[in-house]
Parts: C-alpha cells; sequence; structure tokens
C-alpha cells in the first residue's frame, strides 16, 4: 500500500522525524510513504530526501497565529486549488491512503475523503485553541476514518473527534534505540568538544527554539540551579530560524540579566544531524514547554533512551511518558523555581540520576521503539482500510 504523509511545515519538527525513522521500518512490512511538504525555504525536504524518504512538494498553505486578515484570506483563498492539487497527486501516485500530520489543516483530509480515499489524522499535541478544535471538530468526524493521537491526555483534550471510540488508536512518536543509546566514551569526547569536561553538571534541552518551546522558563529555571550547583553548565540544542528572530534575541538578553554567560554558562547550538551525539553531553534533561503545546515530545523520549532523567512541565501526555519520581519528575505548575527545587532536591547524586536513567531507558525499549511505533500505524492503517497489511501484529498496546 501506499501512504500519502501530509505534513504543512517546511522546518524540521517531530511529525517529519517520524516520518523519517518509521518510513523504512513500514517499508518492510508493505507500506510505502510519500511525504507531502509545502514548497517553501525550510530544512525538512532537504533532509528527508537524504535519509531516503520520498517526499513531493506543492505551494501548501497553513493556518496561521496571526490577527492579519490579509494572512487568512490568502489561506482560505487558496484552499480549492490546494485540494485540486492533492487530488492530482493523489492519483498520479496512486494513493491508497492519506494521513494528516496534526490537527489545524484538513487539506489532505478534504481531498483524500472526498475521493473515497481512507484518511487516518493524527493529532499530535495541545496547541490548537480551543475554538478552532470545535470548528475542525465535524471535519474530523466526517473524514478521518481512524484518529491517532499521542498519549491519553492529548485525546481527551479533543473530545469526540473520531466518530466511533474503538477508531481511535494511540501511540508514542518512535525512537531509534540503537541510535540512541548511552555511549560514556561518547559522552566524554562531547564534553570536550564543547567545552564542558570541567562541568560538575550538565543540564539540557531539546528543541526548536521559538515560544512554544518555552525556553524563556528554562532559562529562569537555569539561573536559579546555577546559584546552588558550583560549576553547572547548560546546553540549548535547537535549531534557530528568522521568523523567531525576536524571541531568540530575547532569550540572550534574559540570559545575560540573570548572570549566565553565552558560550560559558549557557551554550546554544544547532545540532541538525547530530542529536544522538550532542545529547550524550547531558547529565539532565529539562522541558519547559508553554501550557497549550506539546503531546509526547520525541526529544524528551530520546533522552530517556539516552538513560537521562527528565524534569518537566506536565503538559499534554507527558506525565504518561514520564513517571514522576520512577523515571523523571513532572512539575504542575509552569513556575521554574519549580524546575530548579526538583533538580537540586532529587538529582544531584549520580547514583539517582543513573538509576531513573536506567528505568526511563527500559521504558522507551518496551513502548517507543521504531518497531513498536510502526505496529500502531498498521494497525491504524488496516483498521482505516478495512484489510490485512501484515501478518498478525504483536498485542502489546503502548498507551491505552
Amino acid at each position: 500500500m501506499h501512504v500519502l504523509s501530509v505534513i504543512h511545515y517546511p522546518v524540521f519538527g517531530g511529525p517529519h522525524n517520524r516520518s523519517l525513522r518509521l518510513a523504512p521500518v513500514l517499508a518492510k512490512k508493505g507500506v510505502r510513504t510519500t511525504v507531502l511538504l509545502p514548497d517553501e525555504p525550510g530544512n525538512a525536504a532537504e533532509r528527508l530526501r537524504d535519509a531516503g524518504v520520498d517526499v513531493v512538494q506543492l505551494p501548501l498553505r497553513r493556518v496561521r497565529a496571526t490577527r492579519g486578515i490579509r494572512t487568512h484570506l490568502q489561506f482560505f483563498g487558496s484552499f480549492p486549488r490546494q485540494i485540486r492539487d492533492i487530488r492530482r497527486l493523489i492519483e498520479r501516485l496512486g494513493i491508497d491512503l492519506v494521513q494528516l500530520n496534526g490537527l489545524a489543516n484538513p487539506h489532505g483530509a478534504i481531498a483524500g475523503g472526498g475521493m473515497g480515499i481512507p484518511v487516518v489524522w493524527q493529532i499530535l499535541d495541545t496547541y490548537t485553541p480551543i475554538a478552532l478544535r470545535k470548528a475542525l471538530k465535524p471535519l474530523v468526524r466526517r473524514y478521518a476514518d481512524v484518529v491517532m493521537c499521542t498519549g491519553v491526555r492529548v485525546a481527551q483534550e479533543h473530545p469526540g473527534m473520531p466518530r466511533k471510540s474503538e477508531r481511535l488508536v494511540n501511540f508514542y512518536p518512535p525512537v531509534d534505540t540503537a541510535l540512541f543509546r548511552p555511549d560514556p566514551g561518547l559522552k566524554a569526547s562531547v564534553r570536550e568538544k564543547l567545552g564542558l569536561s570541567d562541568a560538575s553538571l550538565v543540564v539540557g534541552t531539546v528543541g526548536n527554539i521559538n515560544l512554544q518551546k518555552g525556553h524563556h522558563n528554562f532559562i529562569r529555571a537555569a539561573a536559579l540551579l546555577k546559584g546552588q550547583v558550583p560549576g553547572v553548565k547548560f546546553l540549548l540544542l535547537g535549531a534557530m530560524h528568522s521568523n523567531h528572530r525576536e524571541y531568540i534575541d530575547g532569550l540572550w538578553r534574559l540570559a545575560a540579566g540573570l548572570g549566565l554567560e553565552l558560550e560559558r554558562d549557557l551554550i546554544a547550538l544547532d545540532p541538525t544531524g547530530r542529536v544522538h551525539e550532542l545529547v550524550q553531553a547531558m547529565d539532565i534533561f529539562w522541558m519547559t514547554p508553554r501550557r497549550n503545546s506539546e503531546g509526547i515530545p520525541t526529544a524528551m523520549e530520546e533522552a530517556m533512551a539516552l538513560g537521562l532523567p527528565v524534569v518537566s512541565f506536565d503538559v499534554g501526555s507527558i506525565a504518561e511518558l514520564v513517571q514522576h519520581g520512577h523515571t523523571g519528575y513532572v512539575v504542575n505548575s509552569q513556575g521554574p523555581e519549580e524546575i530548579a527545587t526538583c533538580t537540586l532536591e532529587h538529582l544531584l547524586e549520580p547514583a539517582q540520576r543513573t538509576e531513573l536513567g536506567r528505568r526511563g531507558r527500559q521504558f522507551i525499549e518496551e513502548n517507543a521503539s521504531l518497531e513498536a511505533c510502526a505496529e500502531r500505524h498498521v494497525r491504524a492503517y488496516e483498521m482505516a482500510l478495512g484489510t490485512r497489511i501484515v501478518p498478525d501484529l504483536s498485542p502489546t498496546e503502548p498507551v491505552s
């Protein structure tokens, strides 16, 4: 079978990473994947093609978080043409199923569903405003044969999206556990290259640097921890794009005002192609996103696969991934001071970090491996198609 996976964002992120990781695994199960991306500047198309993933680009527009009337008029004005373009693509490629990666842009569902092509609609986070969720709900119920969500809580935040509850499939994003595995030798080497060899503790995060990811919260927590832990260093790994320039410049001003010196206390790098290596330098992984943002962050799963304990705000389905006190800690508020306090109280001892990290690695191996995620996708595809693709799947349920 041939799946058209529609992603409306030109910059590499979670949905692109999932396509990159899963495409070769699904291919072994008889599922070919072609990714449809917008024809805009960005690194996603190149990275996917370099990994051997089929990519097609069209002039797709997407919903924007702006009050600019002109932007919204352009979106709606071009909508019919984009539907026609996607339908032509479906016919040309002989697509059997359309997969949407995200709630907000229904183009692929309308194009495929209107042609009688099964649709799997993925809801990946809690970022979409409530009003837009309500507006899109009738479309999801009409066109989605199966809805996939990153965790139970994300599904609960979008009640009634599938027509029938049994048409809901929850999943953990995939992690290549062979690539993301603890390596003490690599850890020492990366620390030396980054000038972190003398650090008493390295705390870091991974994510494109923007307001949604809440890096300002990370910096405030870092300043608090620095005042209590001599020699601690902080590592921000994330692409920095020009459309977030104002926010990024504000982060560096905030850091300086709180006594964090760039390149000495706080190191910020674009980790493109090197995430699995650079994260090895960390001892603790923090995630401090805005309240309505995440589902289950792949970067957090990858950190857990590397044996890192996690401290995070309770956002989206993160509490389903991080078992509080067992593999890391989940902070209920949006307070940076609680991130710092939790770290001080529970994670300064190496033995404690090692044990939490070991449990986290085990959880990822059992629930978020490439094979486990691929099986969840095949299950969803088979439900949508009403036919078998591969022989019997494992009965394991990564998310109930």
